[in-house]
């Protein structure tokens, strides 16, 4: 039997493995000249390579050992410091992978801080169990509840119960708390704080001081958890895609690249095609790894689908709020006192809570903020294969970046954000304009265009609670299901979305098989 997927991001290569090793012939259709999605590595010139889009590459442990992604080609490396937050001005703080790392860190200059990070980083464990636990069950069918739906919300029930009173009562107090709050509650250092926030707030329409991001928080640890912790992939995040492209191959899927999807052609209320560059492939099945709104709003016909459905889809929030800058440089950038190993995680920069919450003031009315916090990453300080010797690439979220610009357009404000980073940049590490070899910026607009994300939204929809677990992407079609029989969702925009771990991908073929049954 053959099933289409549509995509070849990493939930779709995830989905055209499974599928083949369950005995069908699953055709991936990817429209750029090379498979990835926003996991690609990039050239900025000859010589310096960069991640394209994401540069958190990461993929469920599980998951790599059944694609046996190490026997094609994947060398993970594991950096030992998590978050470095320098400050303006004063001592960086630095948050190790090993949670007693950084309590002996803080303890002599913060030992209040050292004391409440590790009861902190041991609440994260233990309520984390039953984060993981709802990330890798399917969501349940809200119209009839299946008994192995019963069964999977069991297992989730099971892991509630063990937390005991305290975690128990922490979980459902966390996840609508605005992580503001939360961080408020844990950390005295205003750096600590800002890179917590961080994490609740990064790719969303979220503020520090929105209601449910420290809930975004805890589904970023979890997933980084269930990958084994932070990860950084020899060649980049595209060498992890090829990886994943190699698996899919040697199960049997065929991988089309340099290929566009036109429509799915639907007869009777079920799929029957898929026009590709104006032929038809007949499929049994459509699974579509794309945005739910590029789906169903753009490869379908509108008949096809129901008033109502076509406008609950249309108003699912998917704004991005998120501009990419990729640099060359000539050699390290100088953080201070910091050292090569203190650079090989992530890098926060944004002093405290107001400074984010500031930035995300102006990204509310439509506007790039005038001093962005930033997500940075050096690359190249794990993996020096990525450049020249003695030289490096940077890769830089900026945020906020709203993708609905009022009184301008990106077009005229996409030079603004490289400048507006620089000058950002240029606080934390002195000259590192001169260093810069070359420069790449993406905006939200650039993001929908040319990588296909609705809205320039990285996550394919809003990480909000009213947009997660049986409401991702909506109320009704949380299990990966469409309207049109034999049409699946595997991408971002369905559960667990966002972030990257390929469990969207296996666990939409659990419904294909299923629904191929009936």
């Amino acid at each position: 039997m053959t099933v289409v997927v549509i995509g070849g991001g990493h939930n779709g290569l995830a989905a055209a493995f499974y599928l083949a090793r369950a005995g069908l012939k699953p055709i991936v259709i990817e429209q750029r000249s090379t498979v990835g999605g926003g996991a690609i590595t990039g050239e900025l010139q000859p010589g310096f390579k960069c991640p394209t889009l994401t540069h958190h590459a990461a993929i469920g442990s599980d998951i790599a050992a059944e694609m046996d992604l190490a026997r094609h080609g994947l060398d993970v490396l594991r950096p030992v410091v998590d978050v470095f937050i320098p400050a303006p001005d004063g001592p960086a703080a630095v948050m190790y992978v090993d949670a007693a790392r950084t309590a002996d860190a803080l303890r002599p200059t913060a030992p209040r801080d050292a004391e409440a990070f590790l009861k902190y980083r041991a609440a994260m464990t233990a309520v984390g169990g039953v984060v993981e636990a709802l990330l890798t069950a399917p969501p349940p069918d809200v119209d009839s509840l299946d008994p192995r739906d019963l069964w999977n919300l069991l297992g989730v029930g099971r892991r509630f119960r063990a937390l005991g009173k305290q975690d128990a009562y922490r979980l459902l107090r966390w996840a609508p708390m605005p992580v503001a709050d939360f961080v408020t509650e844990w950390f005295e250092s205003p750096l600590l704080r800002a890179a917590v926030c961080g994490s609740g707030v990064s790719g969303t329409m979220l503020g520090p001081r929105s209601a449910g991001s420290t809930l975004v928080h805890l589904l970023r640890d979890a997933h980084r958890r269930m990958s084994g912790g932070r990860m950084q992939v020899r060649g980049g995040p595209g060498a992890l895609t090829q990886a994943m492209a190699a698996a899919a191959r040697g199960a049997g899927a065929d991988i089309r690249v340099g290929s566009r999807v036109d429509r799915i052609a639907v007869a009777n209320g079920a799929v029957t095609a898929v026009t590709v560059d104006g032929r038809d492939i007949a499929s049994d099945a459509v699974v579509s790894a794309a945005d739910p709104k590029a789906t169903c709003l753009g490869l379908l016909d509108p008949l096809d689908l129901s008033p109502d459905f076509l406008s609950k889809m249309g108003n699912v929030r998917s704004a991005g709020t998120v501009a990419k800058v990729n640099l060359a440089l000539s050699a390290l950038p100088s953080f201070g006192a910091a050292n090569a190993e203190l650079l090989s995680g992530s890098i926060h920069i944004g002093p405290d809570v107001d400074a984010i919450e500031h930035a995300f003031d102006h990204a509310k009315y439509g506007e790039l903020s005038e001093e962005p916090w930033l997500d940075v990453t050096i690359p190249s300080v794990l993996d020096p294969s990525l450049v020249p010797p003695g030289a490096h690439v940077m890769s830089v979220y900026v945020h906020y970046a709203p993708y609905r610009l009022r009184g301008a357009s990106w077009d005229l404000m996409k030079e603004m954000v490289l400048t507006r980073t620089m000058a950002m940049l240029e606080r934390y590490a002195p000259g590192i304009g001169a260093l810069v070899i070359a420069a790449e910026v993406i905006t939200p607009a650039e993001l929908e265009s040319t990588y296909g994300f609705v809205g320039g939204h990285m996550f394919h929809g809003e990480l909000s609670i009213d947009q997660l677990f049986t409401m991702r992407p909506l109320l009704g079609f949380g299990g990966y299901s469409t309207p049109v029989r034999g049409l699946y969702l595997c991408g971002s925009g369905t559960h667990p979305g966002g972030f990257m771990s390929g469990v969207s991908g296996k666990l939409a073929v659990n419904a294909v098989l299923t629904g191929m049954k009936r």
